[in-house]
């Protein structure tokens, strides 16, 4: 073990120097410190490969099950296996030290971004918090809720191809409970975090959900684009008294230039009352796609597009047991019942029974309509018996009983979609398209409407094509638009000259003034099988 000098920590516990060992893995240098714990680079003693150790802080470690919660929670987290995700890949103790092993970023968070280069650009963001979106998603199907997204937890990671998002910390640093969390606000875990707990959180921690990550991501939006934070305070107290008043700043009075749209997505996703905000992360998602770039919407089509599942039309999620961090005892999932599996046959023998045996047959197809018209002759022969067959007592029928009409069941009632999305393709491609008089766009149109009877005009117009206008409402137009070229302008056919004249008495009487007669033709010359010369 190298005998370099012990360096404090941030939170108190003391720094590890190069060259201590937990388990397979030797400390190289210091990375940096939260409120739980410091994060080391490693490298692998047995295969060199360079890795984050992320070691809990002895001080929490003496806590009454923080150990314990802080393993489980690396547990939970190597479930969310994503490309937007810190890896999680290994887990130990080694004597009083726990610790976390994780892929090893190179880059820099997006609060250092916002720090270095002020407020983002609309587009770059929401790139990245697509990526966000999608990495949260699936630690929601995973049943992870993260409780502590922010920017220092947002990594831009440097790949081969650009910058790749990357979530760090799933459920780590958010993984005690409240009276814990408490006894942690003098390390910061705490404090450092408050602007981005939902108001649920900040009334009852244990209330969070799938909602609160959503609202944490709106903040991050809020902040990012505006370099300030819609809830400001002097003291804790006031911080969460402005959050759960849940009264922001328009994101317009800080940068004005913005899209009222994309404002309204920010400001409805950290809406004070959850059932206010979108549905999932999800929706959070396919509202901010139409503004990233148009690589990522490319990118994230499938995920977030008009025709992404659970847009209007696919098919609903089914909904998902999202397990959290503060339940101290691990549930059991009944493990699904598993069909026997059918023996296979031996190789090269057929897929049914070899016993000896009569073959069966498939019904033929030809059978059944036969089938059918022979008890469709049936049923009508048995009916025309009930009606002319005559009464016992002298040939007359008893009255029909009057027919009750049976209750008909009422349809399920569907609940109207909030909002639809218009999706629409030009041919041509270079035709120009105007919604309700401002240009949006050339040859492709995307868009996200909501569902409040208000009507919308698409006027589409190419040269040398007629101009096409579609209107709408509450649904969406057509999918495919195409223009219809403009017939050519007809030219007037200029008058026919009057032929030449072929006999002298013709040239003769061309001399003299006198007008060929209209619509006529000239005469044919006459017959000369000789070659003779002509003579009037």
């Amino acid at each position: 073990m190298a005998t370099d000098s012990v360096v404090p920590a941030p939170n108190g516990a003391a720094t590890l120097p190069p060259g201590t060992r937990l388990g397979k893995y030797e400390v190289v240098r210091r990375l940096g410190a939260g409120g739980m714990g410091t994060v080391y680079e490693a490298i692998h003693a047995e295969i060199g490969k360079r890795v984050a150790l992320k070691v809990l802080a002895p001080a929490v470690a003496a806590m009454e099950g923080a150990r314990a919660r802080f393993l489980r929670e690396a547990q939970l987290t190597s479930k969310v296996r994503h490309l937007h995700a810190v890896d999680v890949t290994d887990m130990g103790t080694e004597g009083e030290h726990s610790y976390l092993v994780m892929e090893l970023l190179s880059g820099e968070d997006l609060a250092a971004r916002v720090a270095r280069g002020g407020p983002m650009d609309p587009q770059e963001l929401v790139d990245v918090v697509l990526a966000v979106c999608s990495a949260v998603m699936a630690a929601h199907r995973a049943g992870i809720i993260h409780r502590d997204l922010k920017p220092q937890n947002i990594f831009l990671a440097e790949g081969a191809h650009g910058l790749v998002p990357k979530v760090l910390d799933f459920g780590i640093s958010k993984g005690l409970d409240a009276s814990t969390a408490r006894a942690l606000t003098s390390t910061g875990s705490v404090l450092g975090t408050p602007y981005y707990l939902a108001p649920e959180q900040v009334v009852d921690n244990r209330a969070s959900s799938p909602l609160s990550d959503q609202y944490a991501i709106g903040i991050i939006l809020y902040e990012c684009l505006t370099n300030a934070r819609p809830f400001e305070g002097e003291t804790l107290f006031m911080v969460f008294q402005a959050i759960v008043a849940g009264s922001p700043i328009p994101l317009r009075q800080h940068r004005p230039e913005l899209d009222p749209e994309l404002e309204a997505v920010v400001l409805r996703a950290i809406e004070s009352e959850p059932a206010r905000r979108f549905p999932s992360v999800e929706d959070l998602g396919r509202a901010l796609w139409r503004f990233a770039s148009e690589r990522s919407r490319m990118l994230w089509r499938d995920a977030f597009g008009p025709l992404a599942p659970g847009a209007a039309g696919a098919p609903a999620r089914r909904p998902i047991a999202i397990e959290t961090a503060l339940d101290s005892t691990p549930r059991s999932a009944t493990p699904p019942r598993r069909l026997p599996t059918p023996a296979m046959p031996p190789p090269g023998g057929p897929m049914w029974d070899q016993t000896p045996g009569p073959p069966v047959r498939a019904p033929s197809s030809r059978r059944i309509p036969v089938l059918i018209g022979v008890l469709a002759l049936a049923a009508i022969a048995v009916v025309a018996f009930r009606v002319l067959r005559p009464d016992d007592a002298g040939g007359k029928r008893p009255p029909a009983a009057p027919a009750t009409a049976s209750p008909t069941p009422a349809a399920p009632v569907t609940p109207a979609p909030r909002s639809y999305a218009a999706a629409v393709v030009v041919e041509p491609p270079t035709a120009r398209i105007e919604l309700d008089g401002a240009v949006a766009g050339q040859g492709r149109f995307e868009r996200t409407f909501p569902v409040d009877g208000a009507d919308h005009t698409l006027v589409i117009s190419a040269e040398g094509f007629e101009t096409r206008t579609v209107s709408f409402r509450d649904a969406p137009p057509p999918a495919r638009i195409t223009l219809v070229a403009r017939a050519p302008e007809v030219q007037p056919k200029p008058p026919a000259a009057r032929p030449a004249p072929r006999t002298r008495r013709e040239r003769a009487t061309r001399k003299e003034g006198a007008p060929a007669p209209a619509g006529t033709r000239p005469s044919p010359p006459p017959q000369n099988p000789d070659d003779a010369p002509i003579v009037d």
